[in-house]
């Protein structure tokens, strides 16, 4: 009678055994064989990332250097002081190359804010009207931020138009030598 109970003893033994070791041993195991290669998956994806980042900006100080260009442009874009005489010098130049005949220039006070300086400076000139177009263009698409404050126009002779202009030209503001 103990033959007879041995081996279905053995085999029911035998099945929780394996039972066992399948569901506490094998399928934690194989959970974590999987959450490793998800994980392998998303570094790898990062990586990926990284060499094309790397590739697309492949020499960083270049691209530094570029972007300190940019910023030193933007900071001359508005003037360390007001300096009218040589927005003044400008309004010549580019009247001349436009064929603008400037009759008078007068320069207000300097106002002082916290963020800037600006001054308006009026002008009285005579011209045609493209020529007077793309003398306006080309001051305020010029290197310093300057707006246009005043405009107004009448006709003098034929094509001849007679405009007074007036620009606000801009700076930093005034440093306190107090702090």
């Amino acid at each position: 009678m103990r033959d007879n109970f041995f081996l279905p003893t053995t085999i029911i033994l035998c099945v929780l055994i394996f039972v066992g070791w399948y569901q506490f041993f094998y399928t934690t195991t194989q959970r974590e064989i999987l959450s490793m290669e998800l994980e392998t998956r998303r570094l790898r994806e990062v990586e990926r990332e990284i060499l094309e980042l790397k590739a697309r900006h492949e020499n960083l100080s270049a691209f530094v250097e570029t972007k300190e260009l940019e910023l030193d442009a933007a900071r001359k874009f508005l003037p360390a002081t007001i300096a009218q005489d040589k927005f003044i010098d400008e309004l010549y130049r580019t009247a001349d190359f436009h064929r603008v005949r400037i009759i008078s220039i007068q320069t207000g006070e300097v106002i002082s804010a916290e963020n800037f300086q600006a001054q308006v400076v009026s002008i009285n000139l005579e011209t045609d009207y493209i020529s007077l177009l793309n003398f306006i263009r080309e001051l305020l698409d010029g290197g310093r931020l300057i707006s246009l404050e005043n405009f107004s126009a009448e006709s003098a002779s034929g094509k001849i138009i007679s405009c007074e202009l007036s620009f606000k030209i801009f700076a930093e503001p005034t440093k306190n030598p107090a702090n």
